[in-house]
């Protein structure tokens, strides 16, 4: 991989602080002084006209006069010269810079002028810049503090991002007393040009940070976003703080969808699809701040609690039970080692009480044993500073008894101030988390727990199954197209229900009329008793207008009830466009429950895909969840669990389960429908008849619109779907049929196999080491693909009757965004059939379309066979320099 090109902001050689005055608290002349005192080991220069020498350092006039190769520039200078300096900067070949400075874009015209000119410059000259009107970059490591901040924050593993600089400045304050190191801080101002995503991109792969906290008001690039929160909380505990919960949507909602959607609780689907955790308040981030510098990760969500106090101990464990922790019973050897050294009347229980006059050495006794249970994941020790209490020893008992290598999380709660002031400073300089009160020591735990939850959530696989053949894409475009060219936003309930139906979606035969006697002729069409109801796009709950009738019966029925559904609409809607009645026959799904999935345009996230109970008290009930596309059976039953009616699924009283399976199917049928369909702002299908027998779309409604001008087809999404456009019918040279096609989830069965089956030369040539078999976090890694990032195209071929995988071809984009590494692996027992000239050629296609320019790889020298493929296929080859044994190869696109 190449290196990242925001290595000269995080990682300089040298300085150049543009504003720097020996004296004074102007914002340029603390940055200068904060770098001087930082130990940073390096080049410093301050450039400042105003001034000849700064202490005993010469101060340059200008950027030009520098004798020094400058990675950095620190502008702290008034807005109107930042565009200039920005200019010089790229004329001297400076590639990153931090800008201090505010008035920019915040309301001015003159200040949106300098910001324009700001990203014009920075993108002539290749400058990646950070902020403007931001307080900076601290990364301790180095000795690197370029802010103009009072505080220094202290070396550790934990990385700070934060949109608001006060709070980067409050946190640094807090760090040193709480003895909580920092590998960088970094204020993100107005992020013109670095953001959130190209922060943890860089941070993921920074050796010095073990996790990342994340301070959020708001997401200018949700692709971006997404895409880097997914790849950095796969590998590093992240935990975001948002603020801004409760602004309401600004957007009107014409479905039953977008009344029941917001935006944070959006968000929140989208941290939960990434794996990130999200705390509400700053002093739950504190608290895990308090944490994560100290503790990397737990295996469990199982809770011991150690308390000498009954209360203390009650209050931690109805926190536990708030946040879905478990507190384990105690094991059999645990009980028995405990009753060896505490007073015969203890708990015997979890949590462990040790009574009020414990000593310190039945704290460190019980703080031993509970570490040593096989059942338990991590400690939570209480201590309420009574009469017989000795605060400080008991600390240090806790302290001597963890063990040299204990892998379980142990934090603890000195509960009270000044007589339990020293045990806790005892126990935060040993790296021990402690807290103040036991529901903050909970909460701290619990994102630990939920961390890993949500890893190995991730490694679920989804099960196969076969539900797209047959999908009518073109007929679906077609249908939107005619309402747009219409001149319509709305779908009408039989374009609505053709559009479900290219999807394969169920649905019930509707037919819409004009007149009173069509309305009969259709009813006897489609078999009664019928359905009746308001066919108009202005019309958004039928039945709150008495645009409704249901079972209608009877032929003589039916003229009448038509007429009564127009007048009640004309009644309570005078101005209404009405285009008819439709008449659809009564569903007539045995033991059926009425559920609602839709879909609605976040103007952040774009599509977002609900699930919930349904019928007409859908929005007085609000029994739903919200999930963002693109979802898979995985996905789409963890967005089902999350409702209460998702019970009501499953067998009860004298009703038989729900095909979940249809109804799973439904969900990634319309998650298909909004990647596909940019033109889909809403769609609602309310209600969704479920029963043992299948699933029935009842009615359905969907708003359209003409899309945006897109680069990418995906553009629309958050999350890139899965490209099927990019797969493909051929064959082997032999006649074998072949299908080359993106890889998917549900490929992980084949991905493991196809690794078994290799041969051990051919795992050496792939991964020019011993693999024999891939663990199910590389298996996640290699089919759970983020197709904005990578591509990974796999052979399938037709054996013995069976579809089997023969070979696969990949590739990871570099930092740059303009190249990327490729691999490529064939099947021992398909050789010499032309199939690694297909991969490759497959990999071209996927990368022009991700907008590359290179593609490279490294083979091994003694790998003949696939050196020849490259000279084929047109790559330039070259010696590695750093391993004599591995030819770099090389082909522009």
């Amino acid at each position: 991989m190449d290196k990242s090109p925001l290595s000269p902001l995080f990682d300089p050689r040298s300085v150049a602080v543009f504003g720097a005055s020996p004296t004074g608290n102007s914002v340029g002349a603390l940055a200068y002084a904060n770098l001087m005192a930082g130990g940073f080991d390096g080049v410093i220069v301050p450039v400042n006209p105003k001034h000849k020498t700064i202490g005993d350092v010469v101060c340059h006039k200008s950027i030009s006069s520098v004798a020094e190769d400058i990675d950095l520039a620190v502008i702290a200078t008034p807005a109107r010269t930042v565009p200039g300096i920005m200019r010089d900067c790229a004329a001297a070949g400076v590639k990153a810079a931090i800008v201090l400075s505010a008035g920019f874009g915040e309301g001015d015209p003159q200040g949106r002028e300098y910001e324009a000119q700001v990203i014009n410059g920075a993108r002539k000259g290749g400058i990646r810049f950070l902020g403007p009107n931001c307080v900076g970059l601290v990364r301790p490591w180095l000795g690197l503090d370029a802010t103009f901040l009072r505080s220094q924050a202290p070396k550790g593993r934990l990385a700070m991002v934060s949109q608001s600089g006060a709070l980067i400045s409050a946190i640094a304050d807090w760090a040193g007393p709480h003895h909580s190191g920092f590998s960088a801080m970094v204020s993100l101002g107005n992020s013109l040009d670095v953001d959130i995503g190209d922060t943890l991109d860089y941070l993921v792969n920074d050796p010095k940070t073990d996790a990342i906290l994340l301070y959020i008001e708001g997401v200018k690039d949700a692709p971006n976003f997404m895409s880097a929160m997914r790849r950095a909380a796969r590998l590093k505990p992240v935990i975001v703080l948002k603020s801004g919960r409760h602004v309401a949507s600004a957007k009107a909602a014409h479905t039953h969808t977008g009344a029941l959607i917001g935006s944070d609780e959006v968000f929140d689907a989208a941290l939960e699809r990434v794996g990130a955790v999200r705390v509400n308040t700053l002093g739950q981030l504190f608290a895990a701040a308090e944490l994560l510098a100290n503790t990397k990760k737990t295996s469990g969500d199982k809770l011991c609690i150690i308390t000498n106090g009954g209360g203390a101990g009650v209050l931690a464990a109805d926190r536990a039970g708030d946040l879905v922790l478990t507190l384990p019973p105690l094991s059999e050897p645990t009980r028995k080692a405990l009753d060896k050294i505490l007073p015969a009347f203890w708990s015997h229980a979890n949590p462990v009480d040790i009574l009020g006059d414990a000593t310190p050495e039945a704290y460190g006794a019980a703080v031993k044993a509970a570490i040593a249970d096989p059942g338990v994941d991590g400690v939570l020790v209480l201590l309420t500073p009574q009469a017989m209490t000795e605060p400080t020893a008991a600390a240090q008992a806790v302290k001597d008894a963890l063990p040299k290598r204990n892998k379980k999380p142990v934090l603890a709660c000195w509960m009270g101030e000044d007589v339990v002031a020293e045990g806790r400073n005892l126990l935060s300089e040993a790296g021990i988390s402690v807290f103040e009160t036991p529901e903050r020591a909970v909460e701290g735990f619990s994102y630990l727990a939920q961390y890993h939850r949500n890893r190995t959530l991730s490694l679920e696989v989804p099960r196969a199954r076969a539900f797209e053949q047959g999908l009518d894409l073109d007929g679906a475009r077609m249908i939107i197209a005619n309402a747009l060219a219409a001149g319509r936003n709305m779908l009408s309930d039989t374009e609505s229900k053709a559009l479900l139906s290219a999807f394969n979606i169920p649905v019930n035969l509707t037919i819409e009329v004009k007149s009173a006697n069509d309305a009969l002729i259709a009813a006897e069409t489609v078999g009664f008793p019928v359905a009746m109801k308001i066919a108009s796009p202005e019309v958004s709950h039928k039945t709150d207008v008495g645009g409704v009738k249901i079972n209608v019966a009877h032929a003589a029925t039916v003229k009448r009830a038509f007429h009564e559904i127009v007048q009640n609409v004309r009644k309570a809607l005078p101005d209404a466009l009405i285009s008819g009645v439709t008449v659809e026959a009564m569903a007539n799904l045995r033991q059926s429950r009425e559920l609602v999935i839709g879909a609605s345009r976040d103007p952040v996230f774009g599509p977002t895909i609900l699930f919930g109970a349904g019928g007409t008290m859908v929005e007085v009930m609000k029994d739903s969840a919200v999930a963002l596309p693109p979802l898979n059976s995985v996905l789409s039953e963890r967005l089902i669990n999350r409702t209460r009616v998702s019970k009501a699924l499953d067998s009860f009283r004298d009703y038989d389960p729900v095909d979940k399976a249809a109804v799973v199917d439904v969900l990634k049928r319309v998650s298909i429908i909004v990647s596909e369909l940019p033109e889909i702002i809403e769609l609602d299908i309310n209600p969704l008849f479920a029963g043992p027998d299948g699933v029935l779309a009842v009615d359905a409604r969907i708003t359209i619109a003409r899309p945006p001008s897109m680069d990418g087809r995906y553009d629309h999404m958050a999350i890139h779907p899965y490209p099927r456009h990019l797969a493909r019918e051929t064959f082997l040279r032999d006649g074998t049929p072949l299908t080359i096609r993106p890889i998917r989830p549900e490929d992980a069965e084949h991905e493991k196999q196809f690794m078994r089956d290799l041969s051990s030369e051919a795992k050496m040539m792939r991964f020019m080491g011993s693999v024999n078999e891939l663990s199910p976090e590389l298996l996640a890694q290699f089919t759970q693909i983020d197709y904005r990032r990578e591509m990974a195209l796999i052979a399938m071929a037709e054996i013995e009757g069976e579809q089997v995988q023969v070979g696969v071809a990949r590739y990871v984009i570099n930092p740059d965004w303009k190249s990327c590494e490729f691999a490529v692996v064939v099947s021992d027992r398909i050789q010499h059939q032309g199939l690694g000239t297909k991969l490759m050629k497959g990999l071209f296609k996927a990368a022009q379309d991700h907008g590359l320019d290179v593609i490279e790889g490294t083979v091994l020298r003694k790998n003949a066979p696939m050196l020849r493929l490259m000279k084929d296929l047109g790559f330039t080859q070259r010696p590695d320099p750093d391993d004599h044994d591995v030819v770099i190869v090389e082909r522009k696109l």
